[in-house]
């Protein structure tokens, strides 16, 4: 007898029943339908039932039937009246055009039971590996034990995908019938090495290092989890913005829909922001938060209540702000902000706002108010240098090549490169106010040509020659060990090792102390050995924040007063702009976006710190020996 039978499309254990001729021949398949041997006739019906191919459907539809929830305050069975906005997002997910989905949107806005909701319709619609990845080792144990393990053991329909044994359970693999969940966390390549998914959930993907370990994002990393799959994979990101990942990635899609309230007064679409709120004159956080508020429609201008702001929510809509035309995109985007989340309150949300808009609101609160409501990356708000600021310090009465009369040395400063070096001079005069002039910059390409200028001799316009006191280099390695560009941190060592008068540094944010000084006794090498050395140079580890401050306060002094900078005659353009490649954030962090170049900044931070390690703050000019006084007498005479 030749039977037909369509296997069904999620895995699950074939029945024991089962002759083995009949195991034999369906283990390892999850969805085909072919002409079986004359034992299908054997398959009792109760097992053909097994093997029957569920009804398709999309996300939203299986959680609706099927998903329990085994936590918080909606524990039980899902209802999409309790996060109506996450509707989309999952039938979005079901769509077999869509590879990617990005969900931007504040906390407990539903982003992690979406995720979950996207895994168990995988489970039963689509199944292949999963890879759930989490910011930390400790999450995905948070991750497996309470949410991950409850809720395949708890949800009936994903119980028929369990094998029975007890270790399958376990912490580092979930092992389902045909299909293995691997948990795994970003801060470690190796947990995501070595296995391929077909589909991969991220969560919180902003709380992510930015490279994970000495490779590329844990984004990046995760992708790549998915190539043997081609066209069958999907991805899905979430997160509450913390500006790194998810923001730009939700962005960078070719369709991004925004959520806007439905006004209960006049049916039209709004998008309420902070400067809609209602509230009285002079209102506090905390008045708001007691007695409530309102805010008004910007449509209509009616003013809506807390009540009406809940049918605003559950009536709204998701609007294609990006690519609203695209039929099929294979990336979508999503941004759900707190005005549009039934578990927080008006008044929350107003009296967040006032913290964060009243006068001399604190970085916090305003962190708070852009991450925590509105689902945006906070960006401070700075005054960048403009290049005039730093143009208005040249010297045009002097050269390019020449020192002023009241310089007592010349210090070399050189910032390492991957190929080359850019240098400056500086001649620096005595005492606490130590007036600075740089007398030339430029780059060169070999050590040698450091060493040359470490023993050039500089002229004053009145012919008086003045050396080099001493040269310090940046020893090659980056300031941030997520961030290293390159590395040529031995060859600096033996540099200096070899030329004494040229000290390495190094910049450091966390340490205490302005600067410190460490023997090098051992070079580090590519394969992470330590190779010892005779006789090494010291290393000058800098606070540079300490510096970067100092130097922004002496760039303020106008030319002619005391204590100030000035530049050669020759300086242009380019060294303007890198003098105003960074600038200090509301936390008194230095930032230099990417792309800019800081090559002059950097020297004129570690000239600022050459300056205290030398201890020029405190030099005196040393006064000319007088002459002795000849003595004529008649007895000097006999």
């Amino acid at each position: 007898m030749s039977t037909q039978i369509a296997l069904a499309r999620r895995s699950v254990a074939l029945p024991a029943m089962l002759p083995e001729s009949v195991r034999a021949r369906l283990a390892g398949r999850t969805s085909c339908s072919e002409r079986l041997p004359a034992t299908a006739h054997l398959v009792p019906g109760s097992a053909r039932r097994h093997l029957r191919a569920p009804a398709p459907c999309t996300v939203a539809e299986w959680a609706e039937r099927h998903r329990r929830v085994t936590d918080g305050a909606h524990a039980g069975q899902w209802r999409h009246e309790y996060a109506p906005h996450t509707v989309k997002i999952m039938q979005t997910y079901s769509q077999p055009w869509v590879r990617e989905v990005w969900f931007l949107g504040v906390e407990q806005s539903g982003k992690t039971n979406s995720m979950l909701n996207c895994l168990a319709w995988a489970i039963e619609q689509a199944p292949g590996n999963v890879f759930f990845l989490m910011p930390s080792e400790d999450t995905v144990k948070k991750m497996v034990s309470g949410r991950l393990r409850p809720m395949l053991t708890k949800t009936p329909r994903l119980q028929e995908a369990l094998t029975g044994r007890a270790d399958d359970l376990a912490l580092d693999q979930l092992r389902l019938a045909g299909m293995t969940i691997y948990p795994a966390h970003a801060n470690s390549p190796a947990a995501m090495a070595s296995w391929s998914a077909r589909h991969v959930f991220a969560d919180e993907v902003d709380k992510y290092p930015e490279l994970a370990g000495k490779e590329t994002s844990p984004i990046e990393l995760i992708r790549k989890r998915t190539r043997t799959y081609r066209g069958r994979f999907k991805r899905f990101f979430a997160s509450t913005p913390a500006g790194r990942f998810i923001h730009a990635g939700t962005y960078a899609c070719p369709q991004v829909w925004l959520k806007y309230l439905r006004c209960p007064h006049c049916q039209e679409l709004i998008k309420p922001t902070g400067e809609h709120l209602v509230l009285p004159e002079g209102a506090t956080p905390e008045q708001v938060e007691v007695e409530g508020c309102s805010f008004a429609c910007h449509r209509c201008g009616a003013l809506i209540n807390e009540t009406e702001r809940q049918q605003a929510i559950r009536t709204g809509a998701w609007v294609a702000i990006k690519g609203g035309d695209l039929a099929h995109p294979s990336r979508v985007g999503f941004h759900h902000h707190g005005w549009d989340c039934l578990d927080i309150s008006l008044r929350e949300i107003a009296g967040a706002y006032l913290r964060a808009t009243r006068p001399g609101s604190s970085l916090a609160d305003r962190i708070a108010w852009a991450n925590g409501y509105e689902a945006v990356d906070y960006v401070a708000e700075h005054a960048d240098r403009k290049e005039e600021f730093i143009l208005r310090l040249r010297d045009e009465t002097m050269p390019r090549g020449v020192v002023p009369e009241w310089a007592c040395c010349v210090l070399m400063i050189a910032d390492t490169q991957k190929r080359g070096f850019h240098y400056a001079a500086w001649a620096v005069g005595y005492g606490p106010e130590c007036p600075t002039h740089l007398v030339e910059h430029g780059f060169v390409e070999r050590f040698a040509h450091l060493a040359d200028l470490g023993s050039k001799e500089w002229t004053a316009p009145s012919g008086r020659r003045v050396p080099v006191l001493r040269g310090y280099i940046d020893s090659g390695g980056g300031t941030d060990p997520n961030h290293r560009k390159h590395s040529r941190t031995t060859a600096v060592y033996e540099f200096c090792r070899r030329n004494r008068m040229w000290r390495p540094v190094k910049g450091n944010t966390r340490q205490d102390q302005v600067w410190s000084s460490k023997q090098i006794d051992y070079y580090p090498t590519l394969s992470g050995k330590k190779m010892p050395v005779i006789n090494g140079p010291t290393r000058y580890m800098l606070q540079v924040n300490h510096f970067k401050d100092e130097l922004a306060d002496k760039l303020q002094i106008e030319p002619g007063d005391p204590g100030g900078i000035t530049l050669h005659a020759g300086v242009g353009d380019d060294y303007a702009k890198q003098m105003c490649a960074e600038y200090s954030d509301e936390a008194g962090r230095w930032i230099c976006p990417r792309g800019r170049d800081n090559h002059q900044w950097d020297n004129a931070v570690y000239l600022r710190a050459a300056i205290t390690i030398e201890g020029l703050l405190n030099a005196r000019p040393v006064a000319p020996a007088r002459p002795r006084p000849v003595v004529h007498s008649k007895g000097a005479r006999l």
